[in-house]
């Protein structure tokens, strides 16, 4: 009691709470409140809350929280909903929902300021392995700060509940390790400027794209995605007549990449030129091969199994043990299965008429994201037919690694992480019309092979959420950090391509800003430890767009860039204090470009007040400056606290 008190009292919010209620006044047989309203659970502060859940058709429901009291009559589906009035920050509350018979209370309640997070594993990333961790850990407790983490899984149909339970937790040396760091770190500085209690919806998943994080409806107002969710459709209703499917337009994306051959199809004596794999018990990179020790992306694997005519006419069932990470299965040149599940056995129904008399050659396409990947454990590997013979397939297979050009195979549209829509059915939907102060959004890697649609996704992303938690819904962005090849000539690449579009999609949407994180990645790691430091640039970032405080929210901004005497003069807003430089006496990577690939030159750069002046052989041709540009760039200008953003601007 004391503790909550404390933290309460530290923050100066009001102590007129409803006391707690000890014990619900009688058992429910299910919950008439949504998933998000749990004990220790944060409600917007100063607007009208959305409160709804289930009950019998016809029924009504009485809400109380605090002095509030609304009712609501239930629909013929049984669903309901409430509108609690505008409450200022405070607590602790109870909610109750109550019907003729049947009552739920939800104990612990505060007002504040609710954020979602979102995005892939930099998202994701645990508070305990970070840097400064124990000391972060350690002084975490705060009752004012709270955390509901989704569990990751995905839906074919959009879902009103989670399919795995959910709950508040109070920050605590107890609870924060688990936490992502990017958010806990945001809220816990944002707390240090913004007084009042912080709610924080945790939803990500590590290797997700954005596609799935939109909703069916965002994705057909983009166009091009038609085919792709009606193969999901067509998944959800005959799995194996989708992987079919799939694997026809895996084999068209295949002949369009100039892929070598037909490796799905490879015939009995052409595999003889495969190398033999030493053991599909483990992972390709123990293997001791040169060349796939540290090796990411697919592998193809194949073997045969002889079958008389009897034998060949039967269904079966193929099991192939687990993957890492994604698998596309062939028999005889026909696809039968794709999962995207590291540890989950592969079972794969074969229809009659999927095999034949002699030898059968089962082919796997394995693709490894990050870290070890092909066939590994100890599984039974094996093609069962339906009278119950069992072929083993323990040994006899071989691989071939595939040349660069058909090293990132199209994903299927039912992969939780590389498909569409199926993490918004199941992770962001049942979230419902939760009232949000804004959304924190820490993804792009997974998007860097098709930069140039990434603006025009990550702005249907924000138009399609605020559909669902309300049109001033903020939206705070993190730019990919430095990660990979460092240049040391002008480069093409679609990290700095990613980072671009992040920029302008914020800087197009009023309602949105932008963490700078260029200078704090690691070029070795894709998950750089620091997320205290992205944090504090998202807490700035919120500071300013939402709170109105006068900083700027991401740093230097390049407002045009135009040609006289023979140089280039690019000028800059939004500065905290004059431009300069981390290291060194002069700004550097800086390029003047033409129109096409591979037209930039690094230019001289020179500081000038709110400007830089470049100059060099191409200045008087230049159709467009770079700044910091490549997938792990080392660059140096400054104002008086943030970096500048890596950018791309049109001379004029």
């Amino acid at each position: 009691m004391r503790l909550w008190l404390a933290g309460l009292i530290a923050l100066g919010l009001p102590l007129t709470a409803q006391p707690q209620a000890q014990a619900q006044d009688k058992p429910i047989q299910k919950a008439l409140l949504a998933d998000m309203f749990r004990d220790h659970a944060v409600l917007q502060r100063d607007r009208a809350v959305p409160v709804w859940g289930e009950a019998k058709p016809g029924e009504t429901v009485t809400l109380s929280f605090g002095s509030a009291r609304v009712t609501a009559l239930t629909d013929a589906t049984g669903h309901w909903r409430a509108d609690l009035p505008p409450l200022p920050a405070g607590g602790p509350y109870v909610l109750t929902a109550a019907t003729g018979t049947a009552k739920q209370t939800v104990s612990d309640v505060l007002v504040g300021d609710v954020f979602l997070c979102s995005g892939q594993s930099n998202m994701e990333w645990n508070l305990k392995d970070t840097i400064g961790a124990a000391d972060q850990i350690a002084t975490s407790q705060n009752n004012t700060l709270r955390m509901m983490t989704v569990q990751k899984t995905q839906a074919f149909t959009r879902q009103s509940h989670f399919a795995i339970p959910t709950e508040w937790q109070i920050a605590s040396p107890a609870t924060t390790p688990n936490w992502s760091a990017v958010c806990y770190n945001f809220a816990r500085d944002l707390q240090t400027h913004v007084n009042v209690p912080i709610g924080l919806i945790n939803a990500s998943w590590g290797g997700s794209k954005i596609q799935p994080w939109m909703s069916r409806g965002a994705l057909q107002k983009l166009g091009g995605y038609e085919d792709g969710l009606a193969m999901l459709d067509a998944y959800a209703a005959d799995q194996s007549k989708a992987a079919q499917t799939y694997g026809q337009a895996f084999m068209r994306w295949w002949q369009a990449s100039k892929g070598p051959g037909t490796p799905w199809a490879v015939t009995p004596r052409a595999l003889s030129g495969w190398a033999a794999a030493p053991d599909v018990s483990r992972n390709f990179e123990d293997w001791g091969v040169k060349g796939l020790s540290d090796y990411n992306g697919p592998l193809w694997y194949a073997t045969t199994v002889r079958l008389s005519a009897a034998e060949a006419k039967q269904g079966a069932t193929l099991s192939l043990g687990a993957i890492d990470d994604i698998d596309l299965t062939f028999v005889n040149g026909v696809a039968v299965g794709y999962t995207s599940a590291p540890p989950e056995p592969r079972h794969y129904k074969l229809a009659p008429g999927t095999l034949k008399a002699g030898d059968n050659v089962i082919v796997v396409q394995a693709v490894d994201l990050w870290a070890k990947g092909g066939m590994f454990g100890d599984a039974v590997r094996e093609l069962r037919l339906a009278n119950g013979t069992a072929k083993p397939l323990q040994s006899g297979w071989h691989y071939w690694q595939p040349p660069q050009n058909v090293r990132q195979p199209p994903t299927a549209p039912w992969d939780p992480t590389g498909g569409m829509i199926t993490l918004h059915q199941a992770m962001i939907a049942p979230i419902g019309p939760y009232a949000l102060t804004g959304a924190l959004w820490y993804q792009g890697e997974s998007n860097t092979g098709e930069a140039a649609k990434y603006e025009g996704l990550m702005a249907g992303l924000m138009a399609d959420w605020r559909q669902q938690f309300g049109p001033d819904t903020a939206f705070l962005l993190v730019q990919l950090a430095n990660f990979g090849a460092i240049p040391t000539a002008p480069v093409e690449s679609g990290w700095a391509g990613v980072r671009e579009a992040q920029r302008l999609a914020a800087l197009n949407d009023k309602r949105a800003a932008y963490a700078v994180t260029i200078d704090i990645g690691n070029p070795l790691d894709i998950h750089p430890r620091d997320k205290l430091t992205v944090g504090k640039r998202l807490s700035r970032a919120a500071q300013s767009l939402i709170y109105k405080a006068p900083l700027s929210p991401s740093g230097g901004v390049p407002i045009e860039a135009t040609r006289a005497n023979g140089q280039v003069t690019v000028r800059f807003a939004r500065l905290d204090g004059a431009l300069k430089t981390s290291s060194g006496d002069t700004a550097v990577r800086f390029e003047l470009c033409g129109e096409g690939v591979g037209t930039c030159q690094y230019a001289d750069a020179r500081l000038a007040g709110d400007a830089v002046v470049l100059s060099g052989p191409s200045a008087a041709m230049a159709t467009r400056v770079r700044y910091c540009w490549g997938d792990s760039p080392v660059c140096n200008l400054t104002d008086a606290t943030l970096p500048v953003s890596p950018f791309e601007i049109e001379v004029k």
